[in-house]
């Protein structure tokens, strides 16, 4: 009996670890804009849609494979999110989302409480009681997503400026973006440098063309780090198509963008002579063609060319 009643609980510890976890992705799929999960598997390109639906779910506790390529779709910062993962699979850890130092483990009967907090003791429970416990410390975690979820609307409400990179007229307006981010990103060219992708401003992913057809593909990007952009350029992955692929420049400027501000990039596109689907890829580079972020996913346009 007592061997069946500690399988039942560590089956609840699991289920609620994963839980926890899955609102800490799901908020952080919320900063990021709630981009779908076919987006975000297609900025991925090695897991499906399916896979990070359900870790967002908390259908089971993620692997890091999946964690780590749910993180590189919201442009977050790698580094960080293993520390989160591998404190989620603690026992007595609770995961609460926010800053770096909001895990903290389970306090005991004795523990002091902390400044301001009113924390209730608990003394030792069995069977139902353990239950109820937990479903209350379930909804207690709940009303910590919400306040979160809240506080980064508040912050989502400021307006930032769209700035055009190729200095033209008429230029769509994104939708604005948090204050700049003080983490200092490990795998960017400069430190505190950091971009995050905003929106396709034109030509979504899919879009049906003709052949031999022009257009002007916008990207938005914010800048959410602390280093001011001079001098950049969206740069060509792909070798410049023959005739059986997209036509475009090999690179295009980036207007200069300070910390906290938006940037529209915008690349003039012809379609291919011969039906069938284009798609090319973008990095950031400096004037040698040094990548700023050399492990970010790049920024791309996906079309339909039909005749």
């Amino acid at each position: 009996m007592r061997d069946q009643r500690a399988a039942a609980e560590s089956s609840q510890d699991g289920r609620a670890a994963a839980e926890r976890f899955a609102e800490q992705l799901r908020a952080l799929r919320s900063t990021a804009g709630n981009p779908s999960f076919r987006k975000m598997a297609g900025r991925s390109g090695r897991i499906s849609h399916t896979t990070l639906h359900e870790a967002a779910a908390g259908t089971r506790f993620p692997s890091w494979e999946t964690t780590r390529e749910f993180v590189r779709a919201c442009e977050a910062d790698e580094a960080l999110w293993r520390r989160r993962w591998e404190d989620a699979q603690r026992p007595g850890t609770v995961a609460r989302p926010g800053g770096d130092d909001d895990d903290v483990p389970v306090v005991a009967a004795s523990a002091p409480k902390e400044q301001g907090v009113s924390q209730a003791v608990e003394a030792p429970q069995a069977g139902d009681d353990v239950v109820g416990t937990r479903r209350r410390r379930l909804l207690w975690l709940n009303a910590a997503v919400v306040v979160l979820v809240v506080a980064v609307a508040v912050v989502l409400g400021g307006t930032v400026r769209g700035r055009s990179g190729s200095g033209g007229s008429g230029t769509p307006t994104a939708s604005p973006t948090p204050s700049p981010s003080t983490t200092t990103y490990s795998d960017s060219l400069i430190p505190g440098d950091s971009s995050r992708f905003v929106a396709d401003v034109t030509i979504p992913d899919g879009t049906q063309v003709k052949v031999n057809a022009q257009f002007d593909k916008v990207w938005a990007l914010a800048n959410v780090g602390e280093v001011e952009w001079h001098n950049r350029y969206l740069a060509r992955m792909e070798p410049t198509a023959d005739g059986d692929g997209c036509r475009t420049p090999d690179r295009v400027p980036i207007g200069d963008t300070p910390p906290g501000e938006q940037v529209m990039i915008r690349v003039r596109v012809t379609a291919p002579s011969v039906p069938g689907r284009c798609w090319v890829s973008w990095k950031m580079v400096d004037e040698a063609g040094r990548e700023y972020f050399p492990t970010r996913r790049p920024v791309y346009f996906m079309v339909t060319v039909t005749a």
